[in-house]
């Protein structure tokens, strides 16, 4: 682990790129997958759809960030770090507002995400402030 820190921190344009496939892995699964399962999920699709919004723009901003290899690269690092901590927050906001409908697959399935997302955000705020 210490020695994908340390390549992160000499390569930081990597954990953009990181991020910006994350962002579009749910930004697929939220828009294209999930609302195949609706029925099993309990978790409205138009609640689906909005949270897949963020996760489509933050894809743009990282991939971005990725490609141009920006010099102020922590300043950034720091936007999408504090990003991915909002879009969880999003997410338990609207898993706690339709938990009497959700099914514990949902849940288990947004819970898993938010952890995903949390360690991804911890591991960039952390390179940002180094």
């Amino acid at each position: 682990m210490i020695n994908q820190i340390q390549f992160l921190k000499n390569n930081p344009k990597y954990i953009f790129l990181m991020d910006g496939l994350g962002a579009i892995l749910s930004c697929v699964l939220l828009s294209l997958v999930l609302p195949l399962f609706v029925d099993l999920l309990g978790m409205p699709i138009s609640i689906l759809y909005i949270l897949a919004i963020l996760p489509f723009i933050y894809s743009v901003y990282s991939l971005l960030c990725y490609f141009l290899n920006p010099s102020r690269w922590k300043f950034y690092l720091r936007v999408i770090a504090s990003a991915n901590f909002l879009y969880c927050a999003f997410t338990m906001f609207y898993l706690v507002w339709n938990l009497e409908q959700t099914t514990i697959l949902c849940e288990i399935y947004f819970v898993l995400e938010m952890i995903v997302v949390v360690s991804l955000a911890t591991l960039e705020w952390k390179l940002a402030n180094d």
